[in-house]
């Protein structure tokens, strides 16, 4: 019988230190494909502006997702001291188009998006529209 595994080699196999770059445009393709097939559960005849904005957005999140849960593991190991700041104002107009820039994706994705028909200024605007009818409408 084997021996049960510790924390730090429960953590090693969960590791995700080798999944392929971000830069390949391919990828971004096939993760913006796959998110609009199987996460909205649509395909090219129905899926609306909104479902493009949204399978991308899931695409762009899944590399956030390795690499928070990197910081967690390296934050589980170290435990540093953390301050924690909780602000009110928020704006998530840009906040897509920020990651993608902040992540280095900004190149690929539009280069995903325009190979695959698409235009990627319809996507980027789409949630900045829909946040101000938002505000507007919970100022009423």
């Amino acid at each position: 019988m084997a021996a049960p595994l510790t924390d730090q080699e429960k953590r090693k196999q969960i590791s995700i230190r080798g999944i392929v770059g971000v830069e390949n445009v391919a990828e971004i393709k096939k993760g913006f494909n796959r998110h609009l097939h199987f996460t909205l559960v649509k395909d090219r005849n129905v899926a609306t502006p909104r479902d493009y904005y949204f399978a991308l957005a899931h695409t762009v999140r899944d590399h956030i997702v390795g690499r928070w849960i990197r910081t967690q593991q390296y934050y589980y190991e170290t435990d540093p001291k953390r301050v924690y700041y909780l602000s009110l104002e928020f704006y998530m107009g840009r906040a897509l188009q920020n990651t993608m820039i902040n992540l280095g994706l900004q190149n690929a994705c539009d280069e995903a998006i325009y190979q695959l028909g698409l235009d990627m200024e319809d996507y980027t605007c789409y949630l900045a529209q829909d946040t101000k009818e938002r505000e507007s409408l919970s100022k009423k």
